[in-house]
């Protein structure tokens, strides 16, 4: 059976809808986590003030905006002491430095008696319906993905999105994705454009999901192509996590993968999956990642991997950040110059609605997976567009892309 692709296809560049409305927010703050210990900054932070929140850049980084006083600003990450801190903590001029304290694990938990690897993985996939949402689930996300071309942003879009998503228990052909608002820049250069169509997309909290989206890893039938053994255990907060490294053991018709899972110890949750395509046959990798190229032109993949973060409260483990690398080079058969591009997607959960009640999002609404982000585009210029909206803060080097191709347009 050909594997299924991880990821659906997008066309390269990318534009978004605008039809949300925004009201005034209560409580901004914002500021900058550090390791307590290195001093230097800690990404992908969860914070939240338990449903509404965002996740720190890669400079550790963050805004929160919150419609409420919240009784506390919660900083959780893997391998860290999880931090509450009351909003009296918090300065109102957004200079926060909040330092977390790195957890320790000591000798007599690292090891595991007694346990096999893929015996706890498949426990751990046995315990889905009883960990995760029980309910449907109606998720508000952030998403952005940028295209880079060598070191130089050529194309940048971002976007808030719905997200539909059922009880984890079951599949369902409902699941999906709508587009509320966005903006994008696309670099002005004509040798910038390709005509290739990749995977990826804001449809990532779908079909990257793999704790829900079974026929990626979490089947008997792909589990048997892989060897497990267990790692250094790790922490999120006071919780220990088994870390268990996965790798292909076996040789398929179409491309494996290796990572790590990370599950509760106590509630055999999964709690952080990573995945890297195994680059071993880049045929193969091709053949899954890329839908469609010009004639002429050479594709390499170098990279593909994604980071699914999730997050437990009140015993249910939920998703949280989703964050997906890919990267090739492109020659013309004709052409003395290679190009190497990064294409970056992330999505974090800044808002959740769970019941019964929750109904699925329009089929006329829903982006599908042959949908593109083209026609309606709206220009990086209201530095108001985002207004109360959570969103993932940009870094330094991506301000100055923007920044770049707003003057090449000018010009």
């Amino acid at each position: 059976m050909m594997k299924k692709s991880v990821l659906l296809s997008v066309v390269f560049f990318l534009s978004c809808l605008c039809v949300l409305a925004q009201t005034d927010s209560v409580c901004v703050f914002s500021g900058k986590v550090i390791d307590a210990k290195t001093r230097k900054p800690v990404p992908f932070v969860s914070v939240t003030d338990r449903n509404i929140g965002t996740v720190t850049n890669v400079e550790g980084e963050f805004v929160l905006k919150l419609k409420a006083e919240p009784k506390a600003v919660v900083f959780s990450c893997l391998g860290y002491k999880t931090r509450r801190m009351a909003p009296s903590e918090l300065k109102a001029d957004g200079k926060n430095t909040i330092l977390m304290t790195p957890s320790s694990v000591m000798l007599n938990e690292i090891i595991v008696q007694g346990a096999d690897a893929k015996d706890v993985v498949m426990k751990a996939i046995d315990k889905i319906g009883v960990n995760y949402p029980r309910l449907p689930n109606l998720l508000r996300g952030f998403y952005r993905e940028t295209v880079q071309k060598r070191q130089r942003f050529i194309s940048i879009s971002e976007g808030v999105v719905d997200v539909y998503k059922s009880a984890y228990y079951k599949l369902d052909w409902h699941d999906g994705v709508a587009i509320l608002k966005g903006r994008r820049l696309l670099s002005q250069r004509s040798g910038d454009t390709l005509g290739v169509k990749l995977q990826g997309g804001p449809v990532l909290p779908v079909h990257l999901d793999v704790v829900k989206e079974r026929d990626i890893l979490f089947n008997e039938e792909e589990l048997n192509n892989y060897s497990f053994h267990f790692a250094i255990p790790e922490k999120t907060g006071d919780r220990m996590q088994y870390v268990i490294e996965f790798t292909p053991c076996v040789v398929l018709p179409y491309a494996l993968y290796k990572g790590k899972f990370y599950i509760d110890q106590e509630t055999l949750a999964f709690t952080k999956i990573e995945m890297e395509m195994d680059m071993v046959d880049p045929d193969k990798v091709t053949s899954m990642i890329l839908r469609k190229r010009p004639s002429g032109l050479r594709f390499t993949p170098r990279e593909l991997t994604v980071e699914i973060y999730y997050k437990t409260d009140d015993g249910v483990t939920r998703l949280n950040y989703i964050r997906n690398v890919i990267r090739f080079r492109c020659d013309w058969k004709k052409k003395l110059f290679k190009s190497n591009f990064t294409i970056v997607s992330e999505m974090v959960v800044t808002d959740r609605k769970e019941s019964e009640g929750i109904k699925p999002i329009r089929v006329r609404d829903t982006f599908n997976r042959r949908d593109n982000f083209y026609d309606k585009v709206i220009f990086f210029e209201d530095p108001d567009f985002w207004g109360n909206e959570n969103i993932i803060e940009p870094t330094e080097d991506l301000l100055n892309g923007i920044e770049k191709i707003k003057r090449r347009i000018a010009r």
